[in-house]
């Protein structure tokens, strides 16, 4: 970018008259440090167009504050120190939308995990349901009182007047039909 095209840019900006002096310390760090501090900042943002705006924006801010600086050197310094700490807000600012950007596809991806899960739930709830239900009656009752109630073999078998032996069977049977009605599930 030439000087004369970054002046009358920014040259409708101007509030006041500058002085002769600050315009020229001004147009001769443009000519002499633009280059460099361009190269500076697109080492640090990895990004050609970033840089850019980096550089002129800190050109445009010295030129809105009138910024009083004595020599060539004193300018040199106060350009890599505005693009350095410009630079590190653009970096920071990058990271924080990329945090961003990743909590929310966290969430749609937990949220989209969530609804698949709650269906398979309640696919599964109503596939254990029927195949319970497809259970022989004895069985089936058995297998309510062991699993859903909790009871013991033991219980079981005083409070349905049958052998311990049986109980186990038909709870051994139960599991048998469950695991190969619901083998799509396990």
């Amino acid at each position: 970018m030439t000087f004369h095209l970054f002046i009358n840019d920014i040259r409708g900006l101007e509030s006041k008259k500058t002085s002769f002096q600050f315009e020229r310390l001004f147009k001769e760090s443009f000519d002499n440090f633009f280059d460099g501090l361009h190269r500076y900042a697109t080492a640090m943002l990895k990004d050609e167009d970033k840089a850019n705006d980096a550089v002129q924006s800190i050109f445009t801010r010295w030129w809105e504050m009138k910024t009083d600086l004595e020599t060539t050197d004193s300018a040199k310094a106060y350009l890599y120190t505005a693009v350095y700490r410009h630079c590190l807000n653009v970096i920071r600012h990058e990271k924080i939308k990329s945090n961003h950007r990743v909590v929310a596809a966290r969430e749609m991806v937990t949220h989209t995990m969530v609804d698949s899960d709650l269906n398979t739930f309640e696919e599964l709830d109503t596939q254990i349901s029927n195949a319970m239900n497809d259970l022989p009656p004895q069985c089936r009752i058995i297998f309510e009182k062991s699993r859903l109630e909790g009871k013991r073999y033991v219980e079981i078998a005083e409070e349905m007047d049958l052998s311990v032996k049986t109980i186990e069977a038909q709870m051994g049977k139960a599991l048998r039909i469950l695991r190969e009605k619901l083998k799509d599930y396990l």
